[in-house]
């Protein structure tokens, strides 16, 4: 069978060598996943090698092998958290073994898995969320002569909350192996906003799904639904467990007015 390329004006590229072609590969493979969640993957990996070890199975992730994994861990962690073992241990062997992640999806590891839940999991407890109150009695407890670090762990509480801020996007990991300089906020990027805020960039950072600050503000729910970026209505299940959301959208919605966010400011330093 025969056929024609139709003409076309390509630019004139060098063809890479193999070596180049390997090297560019592992290197763009390597930054694929983040530092931390790497760090993260390979402490789940060591426990399924361990665990393969002990036991003398080969470290080919078979069904049975990864159901049996399944409940051996689940006797010393929640089940709940082996299936992010499971993420971790397909994410590191998958490049070995590339049936490892239907092997995941398999029936007899999800049924294994599902059981161990019904199980040994327990019920999840979920926090009270921050409300607006709790960051106002948080700065007001702050006096003249108050230390460094308690002047800093209020004015990140606030902007964290404010700001829908993770964890990791407020500090800086102790291990500098885990230290990411694209996440880190650079002083140089923080711009006064009149006499009561503040803005600042953010260099790169996964969308945070938190969305307390603006129920209590009576924002709408198809509002926090496109700022949380949530694909579903999943997160309205959070707000009517949380009688303190649901009351902040109840009474939005009678017309009460929300406390105002400008009421809350950041202490100067």
């Amino acid at each position: 069978m025969s056929f024609s390329v139709p003409a076309s004006r390509q630019p004139l590229r060098r063809p890479w060598t193999m070596e180049e072609l390997v090297r560019g590969r592992n290197i763009v493979l390597g930054l694929a996943t983040d530092v931390s969640s790497r760090w993260t993957y390979s402490s789940h990996l060591n426990s399924y090698v361990a665990f393969c070890s002990m036991h003398n199975f080969p470290l080919d992730p078979t069904p049975d092998t990864l159901s049996f994994f399944i409940v051996y861990m689940s006797h010393h962690i929640e089940p709940r958290s082996v299936g992010n073992y499971l993420s971790g241990i397909c994410d590191r062997l998958e490049i070995y073994f590339p049936e490892v992640r239907s092997n995941c999806l398999s029936p007899l590891v999800s049924k294994t898995l599902q059981g161990m839940k019904k199980l040994h999991s327990k019920p999840t407890r979920c926090k009270l969320p921050l409300s607006r109150d709790h960051l106002l009695r948080t700065q007001n407890s702050l006096i003249p002569s108050s230390s460094h670090d308690e002047v800093l762990f209020v004015t990140m509480l606030v902007t964290g909350t404010c700001g829908l801020l993770r964890l990791g996007e407020l500090v800086i990991p102790d291990d500098p192996q885990l230290r990411n300089s694209r996440k880190i906020i650079q002083r140089e990027s923080v711009e006064l906003i009149e006499e009561d805020g503040f803005a600042f960039s953010l260099p790169f950072h996964k969308a945070d799904r938190t969305f307390e600050a603006l129920a209590e503000d009576g924002a709408a729910p198809h509002v926090i639904q496109a700022i949380g970026r949530w694909s579903s209505e999943t997160f309205q299940i959070y707000i009517r467990r949380h009688p303190v959301i649901l009351h902040a959208f109840l009474n939005a919605h009678r017309g009460r007015t929300p406390t105002s966010p400008s009421s809350l400011s950041i202490v100067a330093l």
